[in-house]
Parts: C-alpha cells; structure tokens; sequence
C-alpha cells in the first residue's frame, strides 16, 4: 500500500478534489459544550456556564411561551428576579457548578453573576478522524489518525486544488516523513477508493477567471463570500463553499474551481463566514487575515490556534486601524459591530479594500449593536471616508433578526437576568442603510450575506433564495420590504443591487459600479470541465 496511489495518476498531471467530495475532520477527546469555540475562559468553567443554561432552558421556554400568550410581558422586572433566582438556586444546588459560578442577591436587591475569566485560557480544537464523503456515490469512509497529524492533513487536502502536480503532492507527502507520511498515503488511499480523486493534464481553472473578471472586480461567491480581483491576483473573503448536489438543483463552486487566492480574510468566526470544511480545502501556504485578540474586550475566538490545527501556516491578526498591504493599496481592518445580542463584543473585523484610488467595503453582517452603536453612528465610515476618500462599493446584509437572548447559543456568557430581553442579532433595518451608503458616499449598495446560491442547503432558515419563497416569508414576514430601499437610496445617488451568486461587481470610468452576470461564464459544469477534460 502506498506505492499503488502514485501508479494511479501521471506524475506530471494535476491533482484535484472532484467537486462532489465532502470532508470533515472528527473532533478528539470529550464532547465538548455548544459555545467550546470561546477563549478567554477555562474549558472547565465554559462546561459549568453551559450546564447551567441547558438545566434551566425548559424553564426558560415555559417563560418564553406565556410572554407570547400574553400572560407576561418582557419588560415586567418581575420576571427577570424570577429567572435571576431561579438561576442562583440552581447553581447552588450543585456543588460543581459553585465551584466556577458566583451568584447571589444582594441586601440591596441587584443581583451578583460572574464567573472567573483566564485570558491565556482556550479550549485549542483537536481533531483524531477524517471522514470522507462523495455525494455523487452516497458513499463514505473514515480514516482514524493521531491528533498532531492534523494540520499535515490539512496541508495535503489543500495541495489537492488542482495547482499541483501528482509528483508534487508525492514530495510533500515523503517530506512530512515517519508516521505522518504513512497517515497521508492512507488518506490518499481512501481518496481514491472513494473516487475523490481527479487527475488533468493541464491546470486551467485561473486562466478562465482571469478572461472572465477584470482588474479590481468584486465576484461573490454566494453567502458572504466574495472574491476581489487586484491586478493579476484575487483575494478571497469568508468562502463558503459545499459539495455539489447536495439536496441542491444546480452544482456548486468549491476549492478546486477556485482561483488559487493570494490571501484569505476572515470577518467573524460563524460557521458561515468561517466554514471549516472550505477551510479544510484551501491552500494552506497563503497569508490568513483575521480579527486580532487585541480589540478583545475579555473573551475571544482564538483564530490562531484554531486555523494552525487545519494546517495554515502564515496566520496574521490584524487589529482595527491596521492594514495589510499590497502594491497599489492594502486591505484595512475596519470595526464590527451588532450581531451580538448576547453583548459579548468578540473581536471581529470588516474590512476596506483600497486599491489605486477605487474603495470597496466588506462589512458582511455588521449592523448594529443592542445599544445603537454601529460603524456609522461611532463615525468609522466617516473616517475611513475623510482617509481614503468615497467608497464605491459597499457590500452589507439585509438581514433584520431580533432574538430572544436566552435563544442565542453564547447566551450562557452573559447575565441571566437578561435572558428574556430582546437582542439584535444582525439588524439592518433601512434608515441605518441609507445612512451608511450616505456616509460612505457609495455609488453602490449591495445586499449579500442572507445566500444569494441555489446550492445552499435547504434546510438552512437563514439562507433566502427565491426557490423557496414560503421559508423565506416566514422568516421576513416583518421585515421592512426591500424594494422601498431603491427609493430611499436615490436622493443620496447610490444604486442598490440585491446579490446573487456569480454576479460580477465591475468599476465604470465615472467611479461608479456596474453589475454583470457571470452566471454562464463561471458555470461550475465549465470549471470542472475545463481541466478534467484537458
């Protein structure tokens, strides 16, 4: 075994994932809790802040349900000293849960939480499996590995994009040596015995998005991802990217049918702005842009130790104000505010692209915060405008969710008392839109970030296409109605583009932004099939 892989495929031919190929590395050791991906607190007083929450949630639920029958209401004081004891009774009756949750009710009546935090604490993700998917054959298998071979799996999946040759991959897999080089050529193996595997003669995949797009456009991906164009390169920002025919009706991108990015930049650590099998695929020697633990206020993602566990190697943290540069320009760290009904103000970037005298703006589901904070009222657009001058091309959710904090899976963190208060969890209503294209003085305001891809899985309540236009009204029945937004806009001169996948962001020579549709030029059929049939 071993040999028999390299004998399968030319040494001098290209090797790829095929598009319908799903991976996902297996976690090791105990199950850890809902919110195990917070730094900033021990793993061990995490668990009891999870436990704590999960025993009181049908309690929580029974509250939830007669405020919605109109038998309470959620500003009645009353009802947040019920949960507060409720809370505290709890965690006293629980030796292991006093051991890390202080609670109490003061003589004077407020009420006491809090809980130990470690900023060297992080709970580092470790994974001992892959298991390997090809949606085409419905088949699967799964490799078993010790947990340090990790990050040289995620190396070797992405060398798999099709920018490197049989021999290639064959010199990496021999330079990890021992043990770990004997774990890859297992991978390799299953690859292959579950026809995951693909082999070109020619690696034609950049060529064909370098006729398609020209210099500084902006191609969304759908989702939040969107792929920028600078000179010869592309930069790539929060890819999500699934397997095709995967409960979809027309096939999808993924790693293979990407151009290789020259950088990777990440705004959040949502599954879907941070998605760990696309990351799992991507190339893992390109500069990986991500919020910095400096802009914490006490917990925090930890980016770093996290993406090194899936194999990147050049992982760089960059904190609001600073730039990451190229020639021409250079990639700003921007604040992120809302999305955070739970106010537990993580550190999170957008970012502003400036490139020779053209601004485009990612700001993916930034909006505003519980206390009406946002880039626009703190004048972060302001100033980025007064430095860097209009921004063309603003790219901004539309969503407008309001969610009872006890719901939210990080409630466990924040003060129980709260639990039953409404808070904002990506809310963008118009009047704070119009403000930011006003602000930015764009040209262009693009809504993404809400799906904008058919490929999507269905079942995802928060990903809005027009193929399932029932489950999206039930989710925006009372939302403000987008098409009032173009109207609204106009006063300001800013169009207003609602996005799909594969639509194109293209400069005019007046500085403004024009749409056009790359649906038939980037095909993911043509992709595929200009290198595997080469």
């Amino acid at each position: 075994m071993g040999m028999q892989i390299w004998d399968a495929f030319p040494c001098d031919h290209y090797l790829s994932l095929v598009p319908w190929a799903r991976l996902e590395l297996e976690r090791g050791g105990t199950p850890r809790p809902v919110a195990y991906d917070i730094a900033g607190v021990a793993p061990e007083v995490l668990a009891s802040l999870q436990e704590a929450h999960g025993l009181l949630s049908m309690a929580l639920k029974d509250a939830i349900n007669n405020v919605v029958a109109g038998r309470a209401s959620l500003g009645d004081p009353v009802l947040r000293v019920r949960v507060e004891d409720a809370y505290a009774e709890l965690v006293q009756s629980l030796p292991h849960l006093r051991e890390h949750i202080r609670c109490r009710r003061e003589p004077d009546g407020t009420f006491q939480w809090e809980f130990p935090l470690d900023p060297t604490q992080s709970a580092i993700v470790t994974f001992a499996g892959v298991r390997v998917m090809n949606a085409l054959t419905k088949q699967e298998a799964r490799l078993g590995f010790a947990p340090p071979i990790a990050p040289a799996v995620g190396t070797l999946l992405g060398c798999l994009d099709g920018t490197h040759t049989a021999a290639e991959v064959r010199a990496g897999v021999a330079a990890a040596g021992g043990d770990v080089a004997r774990e890859l050529l297992r991978l390799l193996e299953v690859l292959h015995a579950q026809q995951c595997l693909a082999a070109s003669a020619r690696s034609t995949v950049r060529a064909r998005w370098l006729t398609a797009t020209r210099d500084r456009d902006v191609v969304h991906l759908g989702h939040a991802g969107l792929l920028y164009r600078q000179q010869d390169q592309f930069f790539c920002f929060d890819p999500w990217l699934v397997p095709w025919f995967v409960n979809a009706p027309v096939p999808s991108l993924c790693g293979a049918l990407l151009p290789r990015p020259a950088a990777l930049f990440l705004t959040h650590e949502h599954d879907d702005h941070m998605d760990e099998h696309t990351l799992l695929l991507m190339p893992k020697d390109m500069p990986v842009i991500v919020p910095s633990r400096r802009d914490r206020r006490a917990l925090y993602f930890d980016h770093p130790a996290y993406l090194r566990e899936l194999g990147f190697q050049a992982v760089i943290e960059l904190a609001h104000g600073e730039r990451w540069t190229f020639e021409g320009g250079a990639v700003v760290s921007v604040p992120f505010f809302g999305e955070d009904p739970c106010d537990l103000e993580l550190p999170r970037n957008c970012y502003l692209i400036v490139d020779r005298g053209r601004n485009t703006l990612v700001l993916a589901d930034s909006g505003l915060t519980n206390t009406g904070r946002s880039v626009v009222k703190d004048g972060v657009i302001e100033d980025l405008v007064r430095r860097y001058g209009p921004i063309a091309t603003v790219f901004a959710s539309q969503q407008q969710m309001l969610e009872v904090r006890a719901t939210f899976y990080h409630a466990c963190l924040s003060h129980p008392g709260r639990w039953l208060e409404i808070g904002k969890n990506g809310y963008l209503p118009h009047r704070y839109l119009v403000e930011l294209a006003a602000s930015a003085k764009a040209r262009l305001l693009v809504l993404y970030s809400t799906g904008g891809a058919e490929w999507y899985p269905y079942h995802l309540s928060f990903t809005f296409s027009p193929s399932k236009p029932a489950r999206t009204s039930l989710v925006t029945a009372n939302w403000e109605q987008l098409e009032n937004l173009k109207g609204l806009l106009a006063p300001y001169g800013c169009g207003y583009h609602d996005s799909h996948a594969l639509d194109i962001f293209r400069p005019t020579p007046d500085g403004g932004t024009e749409v056009v549709k790359g649906r038939e030029a980037l095909d993911p059929r043509r992709l595929f099939g200009a290198d595997s049939n080469g």
